[in-house]
């Protein structure tokens, strides 16, 4: 089962991910086998048009591609979502469960990161960028959004991942995912503003699995609110001649 369910995820906050953690069954995998598999192919993402249909996007780097059905250890690396120029960067970061992320400011404003995920529930408090960073371990499989609760613009996804067999498409599509372990799994596409797609693949040992999928952007985005539940207040641009 995947654990990215179709079912809403609402936090009145994003208009909906369809991706939300469900109960995993671990297939059974031989890690000593030295006839790994590899994973290629590319996925096709298309976009609302502006009077109706849809048309290829031009730019399909972004979505997360990722294989379910066995289980790694979390690395040890640690990973960074920045908050710069009231942005995070990436927008979406995949993780293993069980691995830290790292979220330095490097504004020189207050931030104050946060989530209201059932997956994953923190608060970060504010701190600027002289402060150092803050650190959150990801432990279950799930889609986490995360916000600032002082800037609204301010979005990004933690994808926490069963394994480390995922990959991000590049901006025609394409991707790799390497050494997947030989057996039937499922593969599945991620992007916000998009239902998840996924198609079952069977990889050989010391083969290329090649699969083929398209992906619609067209879901609607819905304004989220701070970590109270209370909403943004509208921000206030002053002039030099109002002090």
């Amino acid at each position: 089962m995947n654990f990215f369910s179709r079912s809403i995820f609402s936090v009145r906050v994003i208009a909906i991910v369809p991706f939300l953690v469900i109960l995993f069954v671990f297939a059974s995998v031989s890690y000593g086998s030295p006839n790994m598999g590899h994973v290629t192919g590319d996925i096709t993402v298309f976009q609302k048009k502006l009077f109706g249909g849809t048309k290829k996007k031009k730019d399909m780097s972004g979505v997360v591609v990722y294989i379910i059905g066995f289980k790694n250890e979390a690395p040890e690396e640690v990973p960074d979502i920045v908050q710069k120029d009231k942005k995070f960067s990436p927008d979406i970061l995949p993780v293993v469960a069980g691995q830290e992320v790292r979220f330095p400011n490097r504004d020189n404003i207050y931030h104050n990161v946060f989530s209201i995920s059932p997956v994953k529930s923190f608060d970060l408090g504010q701190y600027k960028g002289e402060e150092p960073p803050k650190l959150v371990t990801f432990e279950k499989p799930g889609l986490i959004p995360i916000f600032c609760n002082i800037h609204p613009e301010m979005i990004t996804y933690v994808v926490v991942l069963e394994n480390n067999a995922y990959a991000m498409t590049d901006k025609d599509g394409t991707f790799q995912i390497g050494n997947v372990p030989p057996g039937t799994y499922n593969i599945n596409a991620w992007l916000p503003q998009a239902k998840r797609v996924s198609q079952e693949i069977v990889v050989q040992p010391g083969q290329k699995t090649e699969i083929h999928l398209e992906i619609e952007e067209v879901l609607k985005m819905k304004p989220h609110n701070r970590k109270d539940g209370s909403e943004y207040p509208p921000e206030v641009e002053y002039k030099a001649t109002d002090l």
